[in-house]
């Protein structure tokens, strides 16, 4: 581990291999994975459809990512506080992008009666609605993209994490009023449409898309829910609020979260931490 810089930290263990849900420790220890590389790996582990794919593919040209600054112009206004929304559009405004789901900010579901009149704010005001569905597209909440449930239709949504299954793939999916604008020499991409990771974006796509696929995630999702709540009921003490849709669920904690992951780790299961005191649970799509 001494070669990895300490920009987090990590647990004493370390993974051999992986098998649908779960992982399999150097010391031959099962853990049941509840955090799918933070809703990455949403067929789970070594799927087969998804490996056959890779294997197909790898024998042909493939990529590597760099990564770029942070993009500034940027500003925030707290969750929920519509007021300080709307007064902080001026006439310099290009867009309102937010996540659908928070997933790092503590599993916050952004409800329809917020998301509706946000897409006619931005309308009104000739500007454009950005929906990130990094963490709680591609199947997660149960619809492809989490924005469905709202029967929203936003002007661009970033894409990534889950369409890989576990492959650095990233997108940008945008509706025709804003493709207008890239026009060529606007923009470029050295890695875009590469055929490894288009091979696997498809794969992974053609398991989430199969019939019964999103309704058994719906169902799952709703199970989880209910015995969460049941859990929240008979340890109030310890649990504050579940939060979430689908297979993306939170559990905003009485306790410090950093405890209650160890005490979970202990017991041979793996979750992570968000913000406003969380522990994030993102099982595979296949749980």
């Amino acid at each position: 581990m001494s070669s990895i810089l300490g920009t987090y930290k990590r647990r004493d263990v370390s993974f051999s291999e992986g098998k649908g849900v779960y992982l399999t420790s150097t010391a031959g220890e099962k853990y049941l994975d509840f955090v799918s590389g933070i809703a990455v790996n949403s067929l789970g582990h070594c799927h087969p459809y998804l490996v056959e794919a890779i294997k197909k593919q790898s024998e042909n040209k493939e990529h590597t990512l760099g990564f770029g600054p942070r993009v500034d112009g940027f500003d925030q206004v707290p969750f929920g506080d519509h007021e300080a929304l709307k007064k902080a559009i001026t006439k310099n405004t290009a867009a309102i992008m937010l996540e659908t789901v928070q997933g790092e900010g503590g599993v916050r579901v952004v409800p329809d009666y917020c998301l509706k009149p946000l897409r006619k704010l931005c309308d009104d005001n000739g500007i454009l609605l950005i929906l990130d569905e990094v963490q709680c597209g591609i199947g997660r909440t149960g619809k492809l993209f989490a924005f469905e449930w709202a029967n929203v239709d936003p002007d661009i949504v970033p894409i990534a994490k889950g369409i890989g299954g576990g492959f650095p793939i990233g997108a940008c999916l945008v509706n025709k009023k804003v493709a207008v604008g890239m026009k060529p020499g606007t923009h470029g991409s050295t890695f875009g449409g590469n055929p490894l990771a288009m091979s696997i974006g498809n794969a992974v796509l053609d398991i989430i898309l199969k019939k019964g696929f999103l309704e058994n995630v719906q169902e799952v999702g709703s199970y989880f829910e209910k015995e969460l709540k049941e859990l929240q009921k008979k340890y109030s003490n310890v649990i504050e609020q579940v939060r979430g849709i689908g297979l993306l669920r939170g559990i905003k904690l009485k306790i410090d979260n950093n405890k209650f992951l160890d005490h979970l780790f202990q017991n041979k299961m793996l979750a992570v931490k968000a913000g406003d005191n969380v522990v994030r649970l993102l099982p595979p799509l296949i749980v």
